[in-house]
């Protein structure tokens, strides 16, 4: 099989839900495989990665390009490359560049393979990273994947994130942050994040999302939010509330 090749689990049309892109009209392109548990994760469908030999959802980034196109009948949209953890698949990434012309690609990622985000990084017009808290994690599903890079400890996320937001901000495309609040979460485990984001990377916007249920609207207790977005702009950072946007639609 093609090295380039991924496990693509699903490709539709939509609308942007989240981040510096909201409400514009994208086609989502999903890749399988997450090594991350994360409990307020409403796409945990998207954590298995199928096997090759049962599955004819493996595609070149060439294929995968023929499913965009039939999802977009006739009119381009930019691409969301979504998950799962697309930096699984740094060959299929890539490759997808090399394909896609000069369509507007859009990265979601979790950024926990850095080599891996340092290595697409160019390739994609736009980069939303989603900022973790380690408290927000179950344990990991490391030897299940591909790669063997990730994150085992507070400490190492605490170092992987300054790394990352250096790197966001050496781009010349745009890139943005997402936090996801959980209800119940303590504002004051955010502070060092937070900070970390007003010393290394104050100008990238910063969206602030309540958690969503994987069914209906969020309906958790807004006193975490509001502690969270006080203590961003305690840090002289200046948030943006947004919840899912597809999720108040009622669409994908």
């Amino acid at each position: 099989m093609d090295p380039s090749a991924a496990p693509v689990l699903e490709v539709f049309a939509s609308y942007q839900g989240e981040g510096l892109f909201v409400g514009q009209p994208q086609t989502f392109l999903r890749l399988a495989g997450c090594p991350l548990r994360c409990r307020y994760c409403d796409t945990p469908h998207s954590w298995p990665v199928p096997e090759r030999e049962a599955s004819d959802d493996w595609l070149t980034p060439f294929g995968a390009m023929l499913r965009v196109a039939q999802v977009e009948l006739n009119v381009d949209r930019p691409i969301a490359v979504t998950g799962g953890e697309p930096l699984l698949w740094p060959g299929f990434l890539l490759g997808l560049r090399k394909v896609s012309g000069d369509r507007a690609l859009h990265l979601e990622t979790a950024g926990h393979d850095l080599e891996a985000l340092e290595a697409v990084s160019d390739a994609f017009d736009h980069i939303s990273l989603d900022l973790k808290l380690p408290g927000d994690l179950a344990r990991p599903a490391k030897s299940s994947f591909p790669s063997s890079v990730l994150p085992e400890s507070a400490s190492d996320w605490d170092a992987l994130r300054v790394r990352q937001l250096d790197l966001l901000t050496a781009r010349t495309a745009s890139a943005c942050l997402k936090l996801v609040v959980t209800p119940g979460t303590d504002p004051a485990d955010f502070e060092p994040l937070l900070a970390d984001v007003a010393r290394c990377a104050p100008e990238l916007p910063l969206f602030v999302a309540p958690a969503s249920p994987r069914e209906g609207s969020y309906l958790g207790d807004l006193a975490s939010l509001d502690g969270v977005v006080a203590a961003a702009l305690e840090a002289g950072l200046e948030p943006r509330v947004l919840t899912q946007l597809h999720r108040a639609l009622g669409v994908r």
